[in-house]
């Protein structure tokens, strides 16, 4: 029997396209039981952007549990959220001059985004949310409905309290006028409370929204008391080079909502962060099982202490995100036909080629050439590129080099 297909869900989806039994993992590559090794440019969706079992987080989670200390703790007060908290403060928000506080709300991204949905009606005292064309916020019931790229799944919940304004990457006055209108509008008779925004898309294509237009949003939200949330939940935690991908804009978010790599080790974390003025949250009002994981604490603290100390690995960040446009810009130039766009900031990068089974031929060419990456955005057209933001520059440049080859032959067999 294979317990695969005999036992699990047919919701499965990942395996169906890498169809491989991994075993081991170590920074930017996977191994296979039958011994082969894969170059991970999806690091778990964005989820391992530290490399898989970064050895200085392993240490500390094997200390961690070798020591009895407290895994599951609620929002009880342990030292390990102290040492976070404190990490926090220290190399993230005081460094931004940001006055907010952490809001811890359980495992999951979209319990981060459900949260601060909730705090904007509850503060605005408006339902209705305004986001964007391509984003995609969680597979929960409120944010599905808010997320405009799971519009065509028959699985997915609309709520009519929701508008999708379009994608702007380069902003015109049409842009402001319409974004205007809509911030002025009610949607299914409720006013506008919050406006959802990712900086750069993730599922959406790898999209850097203009940020020009970021600070118009900022801009007239403040004008009309409408909340501004940015989901961080992919781009974030130094994904785009910055701690933040709204960084520079003007953006200025009231809340953010953060997940995916905050604990550095891929292991479940989400946590808002929260304007100091507006926690009007009473105590126990927004609650969760597990919301207190100590042991994320641990390596999330760790993580900070260790790569944001400084400005390197933003740096380093940067530099490598410039080596994968410029391997994108040649594959387009020499493939493309002036049909492929490459685009992204940062290690969120995409390729996209215009076609959908294109795309998907390319991932699975690239699969063979044991290079891991997934497709994205409108039809699933783009070639999205997560490597880890702590990856070797020789294995960048392999899995580059691997994925022009996959593109030269996915092109030849179209």
């Amino acid at each position: 029997m294979n317990p695969f297909d005999e036992l699990e869900s047919n919701v499965r989806y990942y395996c169906r396209r890498w169809p491989a039994v991994f075993s081991t993992a170590h920074n930017s590559t996977i191994t296979a039981e039958d011994g082969t090794e894969y170059l991970d440019f999806f690091a778990g969706a964005g989820a391992l952007s530290y490399g898989h079992n970064n050895p200085v987080l392993v240490e500390i989670a094997i200390a961690h549990l070798r020591a009895g200390k407290i895994l599951h703790s609620l929002d009880t007060y342990t030292v390990e959220k102290r040492r976070f908290l404190e990490a926090m403060e220290r190399h993230v928000l005081a460094p931004r001059q940001l006055d907010m506080v952490i809001q811890t709300v359980g495992p999951t991204g979209a319990t981060a985004v459900e949260a601060a949905l909730q705090l904007a009606q509850l503060v605005t005292g408006n339902r209705a949310v305004v986001g964007f064309d391509g984003s995609y916020h969680g597979m929960t019931y409120r944010t599905a409905s808010i997320s405009a790229s799971m519009a065509g799944r028959t699985t997915s919940a609309h709520l009519k309290e929701f508008v999708a304004l379009p994608y702007v990457r380069d902003v015109s006055e049409s842009d402001l006028e319409l974004l205007d209108r809509t911030l002025d509008s009610t949607v299914d008779g409720q006013r506008i409370g919050a406006v959802i925004i990712e900086s750069t898309q993730g599922e959406g294509g790898a999209r850097p929204f203009d940020p020009l237009y970021l600070r118009a949003v900022r801009e007239r939200c403040s004008a009309r008391g409408i909340l501004v949330i940015a989901d961080e939940v992919q781009a974030g935690v130094g994904r785009t080079g910055a701690f933040f991908s709204f960084e520079g804009s003007g953006l200025d978010p009231d809340i953010v909502c953060l997940s995916k790599s905050i604990s550095g080790l891929g292991l479940p974390m989400a946590l808002n962060l929260v304007r100091r003025d507006l926690d009007t949250w009473t105590p126990g009002e927004f609650s969760g099982t597990f919301r207190g994981n100590n042991l994320a604490f641990a390596t999330s603290a760790t993580m900070l202490e260790t790569y944001w100390a400084d400005s390197h690995l933003e740096k380093g960040t940067e530099r490598r995100g410039v080596t994968v446009r410029s391997a994108l810009d040649e594959i387009s130039d020499t493939f493309g036909n002036g049909h492929f766009v490459a685009r992204g900031n940062g290690l969120l990068c995409g390729l996209d080629v215009g076609d959908t089974q294109l795309a998907s031929n390319i991932a699975a060419a690239a699969f063979e050439r044991q290079l891991i990456v997934e497709t994205c955005g409108a039809g699933d057209t783009t070639v999205k590129l997560l490597p880890p933001i702590v990856i070797d520059e020789d294995q960048l440049a392999d899995g580059l080099a691997r994925l022009r080859d996959a593109v030269a032959s996915a092109r030849q067999v179209r």
